[in-house]
């Protein structure tokens, strides 16, 4: 009867372990994994998550036929983040996200289209990783010297890493940690002073902001 009971302990203990992690996945031809996109709140002034990129995130591709194949590669993917200045502000408005893709450089890109893979890529299953922000309705593609600001750091399929977002009154700071919280790498984004800068709706997996997924597209998030 105790070798039952300790069966059934490691069992259910295994299964914790696995079901602690929620992957999810934008479908082809859609930005968002949910129908309703909504993850709650969040009034801390350091929040984290660990991550853990799929295949899917370094080999999603865009078909020769299409026209902005190019654009498309080079957009940013939303991976995980948070509005600031007010429960009800807008990511538009005020926030700061960790954003997403994959290597560029096993891309080729001719007047505007991906024509071709690279074969034997050496940065084949990786993937850039950038802090991305909105300050005062200021968009990080119009003003990426100062609200997009990419990590040297290049992230590896299949690894468990830890992203960790602290707010402040005037600025937000972006770390990166390895699966042994090793901190790999910081960036930091200015904004504007705001008091409830603590307050905002969390920000979870988008695939674009310029094209919806050519395939499907995972990531898994894991509590920390």
């Amino acid at each position: 009867m105790h070798c039952i009971f300790v069966l059934i302990s490691f069992a259910l203990f295994a299964n914790n372990i696995v079901h602690s992690e929620n992957c999810g996945t934008v479908s082809q031809g859609s930005h968002y994994p949910t129908l309703i996109p909504f993850h709650g709140f969040k009034s801390d002034e350091v929040i984290s998550t660990g991550v853990r990129f799929m295949n899917s995130s370094s080999e999603y591709l865009f078909p020769p036929t299409d026209e902005q194949g190019q654009r498309c590669s080079v957009s940013w993917n939303k991976l995980w983040g948070a509005c600031r200045c007010g429960y009800l502000t807008s990511n538009h408005k005020d926030s700061d996200r960790f954003v997403f893709r994959r290597a560029r450089s096993c891309l080729v890109f001719e007047g505007g289209r991906v024509v071709r893979e690279i074969p034997s890529c050496p940065e084949a299953g990786l993937i850039e990783v950038a802090a991305y922000a909105y300050d005062n309705g200021d968009k990080p593609t119009e003003h990426p010297d100062r609200l997009l600001k990419e990590f040297q750091t290049k992230l590896r399929i299949n690894q468990l890493y830890k992203v960790t977002l602290t707010f402040q009154e005037t600025q937000t700071i972006y770390q990166i940690f390895d699966h042994a919280n090793q901190l790999l790498e910081t960036q930091t984004i200015q904004h504007r002073s705001c008091s409830n800068y603590k307050q905002g709706m969390m920000q979870d997996l988008y695939f674009g902001g310029v094209c919806p997924a050519p395939q499907d597209v995972s990531v898994c998030y894991d509590k920390i």
